[in-house]
């Protein structure tokens, strides 16, 4: 584990601001060469995901159209939803065999496992997966290439607003901190039932003995919290003070609000928990029956490249696994030191959704 974090520090860097996309045809992999005119003819591609912001998803569309010369007509659809919806919906269109979307970009490992088994994704050819391979095994993540690769990834920290009333002081590095009575009123509790990540969250923590949920739920209801899964609006009770503490959140919604709004910056801060951290790589494929099969391959290689990832990363504060990818100093503020902290890894991610009925169960006793 010390000899993966040494190289993953290196490698799961953020990139913030001044992403140059490079001009089509240049650095382009012979397997991308061959996808480029079937995407051309296809128009689009869809792809449904709990992650990329519409700000994201337009320089997305840009980037994409550029760097493959796609053209100004091709659609990149950008399709949000949250963890457990965006694999309920993919269930269902691979169940009914109708596609509305061609690829899924999720951190569900125990999903992509059983759909690959029933033959539900395309076989990836691909030139840029080579590039992180390597650190996502070191990283301990789970991918199934040649049917699906994790690109990027994130981590659950605790977020909250010094410029509310009862919080010019507070700071927090241990989940006994979540609990205070200081935070009594102010806190929000994730909403576990609704999310594959946070059920994983919990899993992987307990797993490796470093909190104890049965008991942690009941300090948490103590404090009064509001229940909410989305991490957009749970970002905007703590900008706005309704409930100005947030366990899990991410590092990427701070600086997205801080560069819509620059005077909350400094204000909002961005903690860790000494208990450990645990990385969340989100897996991608291409559905096997979408209607833009090429598009779909040709956007998994691009999120893939260099150039995808400093689009996606500038826009969403997010890891990466490829190797050698570095962040700017501009970075630093978002940017945990994962040298420094202690990664919490999974036994068997696959197997956890095995004990999600269970795990949520627990939860749902303290919060109905």
């Amino acid at each position: 584990m010390k000899k993966s974090l040494t190289t993953l520090s290196v490698s799961c860097a953020l990139l913030i601001g001044g992403a140059s996309v490079a001009m089509a045809g240049s650095h382009i992999t012979p397997q991308e060469k061959k996808l480029i005119a079937g995407a051309k003819s296809e128009g689009s591609v869809t792809l449904i995901n709990p992650l990329l912001s519409d700000r994201t998803s337009k320089r997305l569309q840009k980037a994409f159209r550029e760097y493959y010369g796609l053209g100004d007509d091709f659609k990149y659809n950008n399709l949000r939803k949250g963890t457990g919806a965006t694999v309920s919906q993919v269930r269902q269109e691979i169940k009914a065999g109708k596609f509305t979307v061609d690829a899924i970009l999720v951190s569900a490992p125990g999903f992509f496992s059983a759909a690959a088994k029933r033959g539900a994704f395309l076989k990836l050819d691909s030139g840029q997966w080579k590039h992180s391979a390597g650190v996502a095994k070191k990283a301990g993540q789970y991918t199934d290439y040649p049917y699906a690769v994790v690109p990027l990834a994130y981590a659950f920290q605790p977020v909250w607003n010094t410029a509310c009333p009862g919080m010019s002081n507070f700071t927090i590095n241990s989940y006994a901190g979540a609990t205070v009575a200081a935070v009594k009123g102010k806190t929000i509790s994730s909403d576990i039932t609704k999310s594959f990540t946070y059920t994983n969250t919990v899993i992987a923590l307990g797993e490796a003995g470093a909190v104890d949920f049965k008991s942690f739920w009941k300090k948490l209801k103590a404090t009064d919290p509001i229940i909410e899964f989305r991490t957009e609006p749970k970002m905007q009770m703590v900008i706005s003070c309704q409930r100005p503490f947030d366990m899990w959140n991410l590092a990427g919604r701070v600086y997205q609000n801080v560069k819509k709004k620059p005077d909350l910056k400094g204000k909002i801060k961005i903690g860790s928990f000494k208990e450990g951290i645990v990385l969340l790589g989100n897996q991608i494929a291409v559905l096997k029956g979408g209607k833009h099969p090429n598009a779909a391959k040709l956007l998994v290689e691009f999120l893939l490249s260099k150039a995808g990832m400093d689009v996606v990363v500038e826009g969403e504060a997010l890891y990466t696994f490829r190797e050698g990818y570095k962040a700017p100093a501009a970075a630093q503020p978002y940017l945990l030191d994962l040298s420094k902290e202690k990664l919490i890894g999974m036994k068997d991610w696959v197997g956890a959704q095995k004990k999600f009925k269970a795990t949520r169960a627990e939860w749902t006793k303290n919060f109905r």
